[in-house]
């Protein structure tokens, strides 16, 4: 694989991610200033059906911006299959993560959370690799199953995005853990974490590419 189509595959997968991740925080930001905590059930009703449309939004940004490299290399790539897979991914992660949202409760003593996405603050420390991790396997799964019709080697893929993805969220929970305290500088650690995650995912998933080289 040539050096470019790498560096073209980094460049698009950051931006989708970076992207999308943008996308997931501006509607849970959102969210969160229309509905507070989820308290009651009709609002963490509303929490889940805000979660599946960022779930498809956020998913039909990254398999875009991922397709676009991938159909040079692949042209049998299937772009409805591809979408597809990748927003059915995003939407189940996206359920995961606000699922700790909904056991929130006036008498919850742990109810400290993140502003502004209301995550709870013990869940972002200790949950983000886990998370990531787990986020990484649900869209490396997701994806293999189309890429395993054009590459042999292809179930490496799921593995690349379990590290890539849980480090990346790591990166993005630490920037803005360390500016928490001020918006702007939080917003700004957000957009920055942001960069930094995608391009470290971007490029931990450009290797599965080398053994074409």
């Amino acid at each position: 694989m040539k050096l470019s189509y790498r560096i073209n595959w980094i460049f698009n997968d950051a931006a989708g991610i970076f992207l999308g991740i943008a996308v997931a925080a501006g509607i849970l930001s959102l969210e969160s200033q229309w509905l507070g905590q989820p308290g009651t059930p009709g609002g963490k009703i509303e929490g889940l059906a805000i979660a599946l449309v960022g779930g498809l939004i956020a998913g039909t940004i990254l398999a875009w911006f991922q397709w676009r490299p991938l159909k040079r290399r692949y042209p049998a790539l299937s772009w409805n299959v591809w979408w597809g897979n990748t927003v059915l991914a995003f939407i189940a992660a996206w359920v995961l993560a606000i699922l700790p949202s909904f056991s929130y409760n006036a008498d919850n003593a742990l109810q400290q959370v993140i502003p502004p996405f209301g995550i709870p603050m013990y869940t972002a420390v200790y949950g983000s690799m886990i998370f990531g991790g787990v986020m990484g396997a649900i869209i490396g799964f997701a994806q293999w199953m189309e890429l395993k019709k054009h590459r042999k080697d292809a179930g490496e893929w799921i593995g690349m995005n379990v590290f890539a993805w849980a480090l990346g969220l790591f990166l993005l929970t630490l920037a803005g853990l360390l500016f928490a305290g001020e918006m702007s500088a939080f917003l700004l650690a957000g957009v920055v974490g942001g960069l930094i995650a995608a391009l470290c995912i971007a490029a931990f998933t450009s290797m599965f590419f080398q053994p074409e080289g």
